[in-house]
C-alpha cells in the first residue's frame, strides 16, 4: 500500500513517468507473492528513484523543502475569493478594465474546472449589469430622427411654389390646358403664335404671383389666349402697348409709359376691371389691365373674365386665330383700321355673348362664316372696306337683335335676301359698293322708319345709281353709291 502512495505522490508532483510504472509493477508483483511483506530495501531504492530528474544531469535529492513547495502552491490555487477580488467586482467601471488581467493569470495555474466554478459568475454579471447598450443604441436614434427624417420633405418651400407646383409640374399643366384649345401640330410648331404664347408663360411671364393652370378658372386660358394674339398680330411692331424689352422695373416702365390704349367706354351696367388701364401687353400685370382690354368687374359672376378687345389704328397685323373664341365672356370684338389679313374663323360662330364685331378697314377675305349668323346677341356687324365676298346667306334673319349692319366697300356679291326683312330693330345698313343685284327686298323697306306703321331703319343705303340702270333697285333707300 506504501508503494501505491508513492507512486500517486511521484506522479502529483510531476516525477518521472517512467520510475511511477516501475513503481507500480512492482507494487503488483510483491503483491502476488505476498501482500504482507515489503522489501524495506525495495522501498528505499525507490525513494530514491523518485528525486531522480529524467535528465542526464544529477539532481540533488528531494529535501524537506520539497514536500514544503507543494504547500503554499496549493495554497495559491485557491485563494480566488480575496476580498480584493470580491471589493473590485461590484464597480461597473473598473470591473471592466480590472479583472481583465485576473481571469488571464487564473487560468495558466487553476484547472479549467476551478474556474470556472469560482471566476465565471463574478465578471459574466459584472460585465452584463453596466453594460450600457440602451445608452449606445439610442443616441444616433434622435440624430436620425433630428437630421435625417425630418428635414427631407421640407415642407416650407412646398408651400412657396406657385400653384403648389413645381416649375416642371407647371409647364405640364399649362401644356395640357393649352392643348384644350390648339391642335398639338400648332404646339409642335416653334414659331407658332400658340407656341410662342405657351412658352412666355411657362418660361417669361413675370406675374406675381402667377395665372395658375386652372382649368376651371378663365384666367389661366384668357392670359394665354391673349398672349398667343399679340404673337399673331405682329406684336412688338404695333404703334404703342408692345411688350417690355425685359423684366426690369426700367423696362417694364418705360413699356408702360409708352401705351395709351383705353377701351371705348360703351355705357354697360356692370362694373369693369382694366377699362381706363394701359398696362404695356405681356408685362406683369393682371391681362385685364394691358391696353385696349376690360374685363367683367368683380361683382359680376363673371369676375375678371375677358369683356373688350378694342384696337382702333394702332398697327396690327397678322391673322386672326381661332383660340379667341376661347373668350367665353366677351362682348366686344373691336380691332379697327388696321392691317389683318386672312379669313374669319368659322369658331368666331361661338362668341354666343358677342354683341359687337367690329373689323372694319382691313384686309379680311373670304366670305362671312355660316357660322356667325348663330349670334344670337349680336347688335353690330361692322366689317366695312376689306376684301370679304360671297353671298349673304338667308341665315342672317337669325340675327334678330342686330341694330347695325356695315358690308360696304368689299366684294359681296348675288341679291340681298328678304330674310333681312325679319331684322325689326335694324337702324343702319350699308350694302354699297359691292356687286349685289337685283331688287331691294320689299320686306327690307318695310322697316324703313318713314312708313306707316314706322320702323326703325333710318339709314339704308345700295348700289343703287344710276337710276336708268341700278345693280340694284331701290326705292327705299336713303342714298346710293356713297364713296
Amino acid at each position: 500500500m506504501h508503494l501505491k502512495r508513492a507512486a500517486k505522490i511521484l506522479v502529483l508532483f510531476g516525477g518521472p513517468a517512467t520510475s511511477a510504472e516501475k513503481m507500480l509493477r512492482r507494487v503488483h508483483s510483491v503483491d502476488k507473492h505476498n501482500e504482507l511483506t515489503e522489501d524495506i530495501e525495495f522501498w528505499t531504492r525507490m525513494t530514491q528513484a523518485m528525486s531522480l530528474p529524467t535528465s542526464k544531469k544529477p539532481t540533488k535529492r528531494p529535501t524537506p523543502p520539497v514536500i514544503n513547495t507543494p504547500a503554499p502552491t496549493v495554497v495559491d490555487v485557491f485563494p480566488t475569493p480575496f476580498p480584493v477580488i470580491i471589493d473590485v467586482t461590484p464597480a461597473p467601471s473598473l470591473v471592466a478594465v480590472v479583472p481583465t488581467p485576473i481571469p488571464t493569470t487564473v487560468n495558466e495555474t487553476v484547472p479549467p474546472t476551478v474556474n470556472d466554478t469560482f471566476l465565471t459568475p463574478a465578471p459574466t454579471n459584472a460585465a452584463v449589469v453596466p453594460t450600457p447598450a440602451p445608452m449606445i443604441v439610442s443616441t444616433p436614434v434622435p440624430t436620425l430622427i433630428v437630421t435625417d427624417i425630418f428635414p427631407t420633405p421640407v415642407p416650407t418651400p412646398q408651400a412657396s411654389l406657385p400653384c403648389g407646383l413645381t416649375p416642371e409640374e407647371r409647364a405640364t399643366a399649362f401644356t395640357d390646358l393649352a392643348l384644350t384649345v390648339t391642335p398639338q401640330e400648332t404646339l409642335n410648331d416653334p414659331f407658332s403664335s400658340q407656341s410662342l404664347a405657351l412658352q412666355w408663360i411657362i418660361e417669361e411671364d413675370a406675374l406675381d404671383p402667377p395665372v395658375c393652370p386652372n382649368a376651371d378658372d378663365c384666367k389661366a386660358i384668357e392670359r394665354y389666349v391673349m398672349a398667343s394674339f399679340y404673337f399673331a398680330a405682329g406684336g412688338g411692331k404695333w404703334d404703342q402697348c408692345n411688350a417690355p424689352t425685359s423684366n426690369t422695373p426700367e423696362a417694364i416702365q418705360a413699356a408702360n409709359d409708352a401705351c395709351n390704349r383705353v377701351v371705348t367706354p360703351f355705357p354697360v351696367n356692370n362694373p369693369r376691371i382694366g377699362a381706363e388701364s394701359t398696362d404695356a401687353w405681356l408685362s406683369p400685370s393682371d391681362t385685364c389691365n394691358w391696353g385696349g382690354l376690360a374685363c367683367w368687374g368683380t361683382q359680376d359672376t363673371r369676375n375678371g373674365c375677358m369683356d373688350q378687345l378694342d384696337f382702333e389704328n394702332d398697327g396690327l397685323t397678322g391673322t386672326l386665330i381661332p383660340e379667341m373664341s376661347n373668350l367665353d365672356n366677351l362682348r366686344f370684338f373691336i380691332l379697327e383700321q388696321g392691317n389683318t389679313t386672312g379669313t374669319i374663323p368659322t369658331e368666331y360662330g361661338l362668341f354666343d355673348r358677342l354683341l359687337i364685331f367690329d373689323m372694319d378697314f382691313n384686309d379680311l377675305s373670304g366670305e362671312i362664316p355660316e357660322e356667325m349668323y348663330n349670334l344670337s346677341l349680336l347688335q353690330q356687324l361692322d366689317l366695312n372696306d376689306n376684301n370679304l365676298g360671297g353671298t349673304l346667306s338667308p341665315n342672317i334673319g337669325q340675327l334678330t337683335t342686330l341694330t347695325f349692319i356695315q358690308l360696304d366697300h368689299n366684294s359681296f356679291s348675288g341679291t340681298i335676301p328678304s330674310q333681312m326683312g325679319q331684322l325689326n330693330a335694324l337702324r343702319i345698313a350699308f350694302f354699297n359698293n359691292n356687286d349685289f343685284t337685283g331688287v331691294m327686298p320689299q320686306e327690307v323697306c318695310a322697316n324703313r322708319n318713314n312708313t306707316n306703321p314706322p320702323g326703325f331703319l333710318g339709314t339704308l343705303v345700295a348700289d343703287c345709281n344710276p337710276p336708268n340702270d341700278p345693280e340694284v333697285e331701290c326705292s327705299c333707300c336713303t342714298s346710293c353709291n356713297v364713296d
